[in-house]
């Protein structure tokens, strides 16, 4: 009779685990953003001088929100691709870029970039608020807003930045009315 209780007390408690399980993942996809749907109302602080910039800074701009860390071998991988596109890229006043450094340490990432003498703008997400708000599912993620602050397309993983694929895709981002 004991044997009997304690194995509907064991099947009890993993039912209850299971549905708990299921609850939070509900929770965590419904935090993810979606193509078509608006993008969070991000708010980042700049590493070097802590100029503090959002969402409303950018409205009429494409925005391209890059989220790193210096200890991520694809967001290393990529970076060299990212820099030559934000070179052929920092003058066109339609476009935005922002990289968002995602649980790094600050003078990590900044060694990073100063050793690889890159000058892509490098934000803080303090307490990861907005990588939460984007609902990032890792690094790399990239997430293009169009000018009405949509999210246009999300890509997960690194990307080649030099690619005809992507050059399209800006391409027809910077198109959006």
């Amino acid at each position: 009779m004991k044997t009997k209780a304690i194995i509907l007390i064991i099947i009890f408690a993993v039912a209850i685990l299971i549905l708990q399980v299921g609850r939070q993942e509900g929770r965590r996809a419904s935090k993810q953003l979606v193509e078509g749907r608006e993008a969070p109302l991000y708010k980042l602080a700049a590493s070097a001088d802590g100029k503090v910039v959002s969402a409303e800074d950018y409205r009429g701009r494409a925005v391209i929100v890059n989220f790193w860390a210096s200890w991520c071998a694809s967001c290393v991988a990529e970076m060299p691709s990212f820099q030559k596109f934000y070179e052929a890229n920092k003058s066109n006043t339609s476009l935005v870029v922002i990289t968002v450094l995602y649980k790094d340490d600050i003078n990590d990432a900044l060694k990073f970039m100063k050793e690889n003498k890159y000058d892509l703008p490098v934000f803080l997400d303090d307490k990861s608020t907005n990588a939460r708000a984007f609902g990032l599912t890792g690094v790399p993620e990239t997430f293009f807003i169009d000018k009405h602050g949509v999210l246009f397309k999300k890509v997960l993983g690194p990307i080649e930045w030099e690619s005809p694929d992507l050059k399209e895709l800006v391409k027809e981002l910077l198109s959006k009315a």
